[in-house]
């Protein structure tokens, strides 16, 4: 079309808007003549300003109904954090949670105020994991930050594939060109408002359309305000995931690395098994000695592997396999047997930080449990104060509870739950004892008799609560592998690096 055609039908166009309008333009200043004529003006003036106030005070109250029913709940569930963080970044979470509650989003009025949020959300993770680095935001390495950005860009293509309109069709030269014509929306704006004046010629219905379109701009602003503020704390908690794993260290190993891994400590422990590609589950079998900790690795094997004694049977940490169909195969680790000494405790912390389950052994007919106490004091103070550590979860096994009052009743099931018989009842003191005195829950507490000469008790009550533990072990197992792998130093790599790097700079100066 040329300039000059373009031009006519523009002119065409206005004159027939203009040929539509004047009729209607027109009544608006006849009626109002009419009115003065006859003496109607004021009392239409009244009745327009009754009219008003009435349509006003209706807005209002729709208004603040409105209000209440889009306002979120109080108790509104918030954003769930990775099972598998540690405390630390579960600390580092409750950072980012807290900062996308406190977004106002009448302050996200510019593409430099949603970077700026971005920003305080990376550096408040940055800050929660590494307290006493003076520069946190630069602790990561190359490799780690490439792996991020892949991992946002596998997010973002479905993303525009699947929840923008004609995202996998418009070019970016296409988005470039409507962006250039946002400022059309300005002239819309100005052009309204000339319209806004031009009906003020009558005057009820110039009020009627305002209290109309004020209403409508107010339910729009309240629903743009809700959903800014839920897009905003989305786009938060995906930043703050994100710095999570970057500062936490995990970028730094890939899956097949972590599926490969085996820590030094299980690689000793099947030095004569076969060998095997994943890094199994680690269960710890810890107590004072006689308590019955062999005869529970016994029992769950359905097999002798662990001597048993009235002395102590187990001069060291003894590994064994453990099978059980429908579970993962894990390593039972069976450790010697506590007498208090500090130096033993240390080496049951040591042995449970590289644990993803404990099973903790107590005799039930025994008074004296100091040793175990300060064991598993010792223990939960190691996780508290390593909390980049997830403690692996732990249950207690109540062994020798046939020697419990009346000693010469044995006669098994007992209902620990209802304890209608003296030996239930007995049972159920000991488990409520013992539980208050080494932090026990009545859930995590097996009252079984591991005793093969009596005969084998709730060793299946056993099975199911490990198997209730699993996924908790499962993923202390993944964050042990995680921090074996990340924090050793591999020399191999590094050789391995120098000479890639020999071969570029070579082929460069051959060029």
């Amino acid at each position: 079309m040329t300039p000059r055609r373009r031009a006519s039908f523009y002119l065409r166009g206005t004159m027939l808007a203009v040929a539509f309008l004047l009729p209607t333009l027109s009544l608006v200043v006849f009626g109002s003549i009419w009115l003065w004529q006859n003496g109607y003006l004021i009392h239409w003036a009244l009745a327009a300003c009754v009219l008003t106030a009435v349509i006003y005070t209706a807005q209002l109250l729709s208004l603040r109904r409105f209000e209440k029913r889009t306002a979120p709940p109080p108790s509104e569930p918030e954003a769930q954090p990775d099972p598998s963080w540690t405390p630390l970044e579960q600390a580092a979470w409750n950072d980012v949670v807290e900062i996308s509650r406190s977004i106002i989003p009448s302050e996200l009025d510019s593409s430099q105020a949603v970077l700026d949020l971005g920003r305080r959300t990376v550096e408040a993770v940055a800050r929660r994991m590494h307290p006493d680095e003076d520069n946190p935001l630069l602790r990561f390495t190359v490799p780690e930050a490439l792996a991020l950005v892949e991992r946002v860009s596998g997010k973002l293509r479905p993303f525009f594939r699947d929840n923008v309109p004609l995202g996998d069709q418009i070019t970016v030269g296409q988005f470039i060109k409507l962006y250039e014509w946002r400022t059309v929306i300005d002239y819309a704006e100005r052009a309204y408002d000339l319209w806004r004046v031009i009906r003020m010629l009558n005057p009820v219905s110039a009020a009627t359309h305002e209290i109309r379109e004020q209403f409508s701009r107010r339910m729009y602003e309240i629903g743009r305000e809700h959903i800014i503020r839920k897009l905003a704390e989305r786009y938060v908690e995906e930043v703050g995931r994100a710095a999570i794993d970057l500062y936490s260290g995990r970028l730094r190993v890939t899956a097949e690395e972590l599926e490969r891994h085996v820590t030094p400590e299980t690689m000793r422990d099947q030095a004569e098994m076969a060998t095997r590609t994943a890094e199994p589950l680690r269960l710890l079998v810890a107590g004072q000695v006689n308590a019955g900790k062999s005869s529970l690795v016994n029992a769950l094997s359905q097999e002798v592997r662990a001597a048993v004694d009235a002395l102590p049977a187990t001069p060291s940490f003894q590994a064994y396999e453990l099978r059980r169909e429908g579970l993962p195969t894990a390593l039972i680790i069976d450790s010697p047997g506590l007498q208090g000494d500090p130096e033993e405790i240390k080496k049951r912390i040591e042995a449970a930080a590289e644990s993803d389950l404990i099973l903790w052994v107590v005799d039930a007919s025994r008074a004296d449990r100091e040793a175990d106490r300060a064991a598993l004091e010792g223990i939960r103070q190691y996780f508290n104060d390593n909390p980049n550590r997830r403690r692996p979860p732990m249950m207690l096994v109540l062994s020798h509870i046939d020697r419990l009052r009346p000693f010469q009743e044995w006669s098994p099931p007992y209902d620990i739950e209802k304890a209608d018989g003296p030996k239930a009842k007995s049972i159920r003191a000991a488990m409520e004892a013992i539980g208050a005195d080494l932090g026990f829950a009545l859930e995590d507490i097996i009252p079984a008799c591991l005793d093969q000469s009596v005969g084998l008790y709730n060793i299946d009550a056993i099975w199911s609560r490990i198997a209730a533990l699993l996924p908790e072990a499962q993923r202390a197992n993944l964050v042990r592998r995680l921090g074996g792998i990340s924090g050793k130093f591999d020399w191999n790599r590094l050789w391995t690096q120098a000479l890639n790097a020999g071969r570029v700079i070579s082929r460069v100066v051959v060029k």
